[in-house]
């Protein structure tokens, strides 16, 4: 009992802690036009203009339109881009679009991937995508399946995320996986719009890597979202991305975030998906979806709780695959921690988190409106560039602290250089190394987890270029 005690007064601290640091600020609303009130607002992106664009879906909701809107950030209504169902692309065996499923932005282009009407292709399931050229929605390449063969969408897609170099990810139904699509001008990977194989001349084999959820369920339990990282060269087998799937019913467990590594986006066979665990159990995702995902400049991956048992938006530090929450965007109505000067979140689907991460987007299904924020701590007018760059060799205070039983710790410095990072005991007796690798200059983060510790002081050093820094961190059980 007193344990519990001890951890229910540190829970209450580091909330109230989290709730008075919190640098995020709830603006304004963003409604859609009153004629669009069947919009179903599902996913989003932002562009390098700081616009916000949005796809309302079938997917979800039959009645509702497919279409796209876009709102910048001032605004407070959206202003339609393309209504599907009214250009007889949708809602028709005719049409191309069954259900809009995801969208993504790149240098002034708008993708999107989408569902062919069913049964149009009985009992194939197949998909497509459209690129609008410099946003216009009279410039597009069209791409829509017309069967189930090597190189063409014989798979329904979902939602998408798109790296530097044009390449889209995408969540796709068939072996509940991913699949990668070139809208690149290399020809050498797969024709312009299509996708690139596992390996040359493969099709999806045994060697494609599963979701850690299993095999989908008909068809209810699906990577929902596709989410890569900004800065992360998709060449190198370094690369990491993230996904969201929701679970088949509220017993079954098997939804949750993904992390893939260890691929390049070239030659995708090799990357290999472990699920990423939070000790709060915030990413025990359920049966809701889609829980859309976003990755900020300083790697935090947002999460949107689309569900009633969570009603937030939340950002983690992720390490491996060990995340912590580190962040909350305001929500009047979150379950773990609700701020009555939030935005009234109904069921947030999706967020979108803008190049320097100064503003966010929430896009709320249920309440049919967009919500904006504002970091305090960043200028619009910030440079991106510079975020990572340390002018000096610094240790940060770890966060949070008191912690149980992770926490994390942020580290600067200002030349390549080979890095021991070390947690000892008051004695002096080290217990474990987090870091033992050479790391390039700049800002780093990494978590600790102190499961195997009892309660107590412990001290973490940093030790590069023959200087060291320690401080004290404090685990509570």
């Amino acid at each position: 009992m007193k344990r519990f005690l001890v951890f229910l007064v540190f829970t209450l601290l580091v909330n109230s802690l989290t709730l008075a640091q919190n640098p995020w600020q709830y603006t304004h609303s963003i409604s859609f036009p009153d004629p669009d009130s069947t919009v179903f607002p599902l996913l989003c992106d932002v562009d390098e203009n700081n616009r916000l664009w949005v796809i309302s879906s079938k997917a979800q909701a039959p009645d509702a339109r497919n279409a796209i809107y876009y709102a910048d950030p001032s605004d407070t209504m959206f202003t339609k881009f393309i209504d599907f169902d009214r250009n007889g692309d949708s809602d028709t065996l005719s049409g191309n679009i069954g259900a809009t499923r995801g969208i993504a932005a790149l240098n002034g282009s708008i993708y999107l991937s989408f569902t062919v009407p069913f049964p149009r292709y009985s009992p194939q399931t197949l998909a497509g995508m459209y690129r609008y050229d410099n946003a216009d929605s009279n410039r597009a390449f069209e791409i829509v399946a017309s069967g189930s063969s090597t190189n063409t969408y014989g798979s329904f897609n979902h939602g998408i995320d798109i790296s530097a170099d044009s390449i889209i990810f995408a969540g796709i139904s068939f072996g509940t996986t991913f699949r990668i699509y070139n809208f690149s001008q290399n020809g050498f990977l797969a024709e312009y719009g299509k996708y690139i194989p596992p390996f040359p001349g493969a099709e999806w084999n045994e060697n494609n890597q599963t979701e850690p959820g299993g095999f989908e369920q008909e068809g209810k339990d699906l990577i929902r979202d596709v989410a890569l990282v900004p800065g992360v060269d998709y060449n190198s087998t370094e690369s990491y991305f993230f996904t969201s799937r929701n679970s088949y019913d509220l017993t079954s467990n098997n939804g949750g975030i993904a992390v893939w590594k260890g691929g390049v986006q070239t030659e995708p066979v090799d990357y290999t998906p472990a699920r990423v665990e939070d000790f709060e159990g915030f990413l025990s995702l359920i049966d809701a979806w889609p829980y859309g995902i976003d990755v900020d400049l300083d790697g935090t991956l947002w999460v949107a709780g689309i569900d009633s048992t969570r009603r937030w938006v939340k950002g983690f530090t992720v390490e491996g695959v060990n995340a912590i929450a580190e962040h909350e965007l305001p929500s009047s109505t979150s379950i773990e921690f609700a701020d009555p000067d939030g935005a009234p979140m109904a069921g947030p689907s999706d967020v979108a988190i803008n190049k320097n991460g100064g503003l966010a987007f929430v896009i709320d299904a249920f309440a049919k409106k967009a919500f904006a924020f504002e970091n305090t701590l960043v200028s619009v007018d910030d440079d991106p560039a510079a975020a990572g760059i340390a002018s000096s060799f610094a240790l940060e205070q770890n966060y949070p602290n008191p912690f149980n039983p992770s926490t994390k710790i942020r580290f600067s410095l200002s030349e390549a250089s080979d890095v021991k990072l070390v947690v000892s005991d008051v004695l002096g007796r080290e217990v474990t190394t987090i870091v033992n690798e050479k790391l390039s200059a700049g800002n780093h983060t990494r978590i600790f987890n102190g499961n195997d510790l009892t309660s107590g002081i412990y001290i973490y050093s940093l030790t590069a270029s023959g200087q060291k820094i320690s401080r004290k961190m404090t685990l509570v059980k």
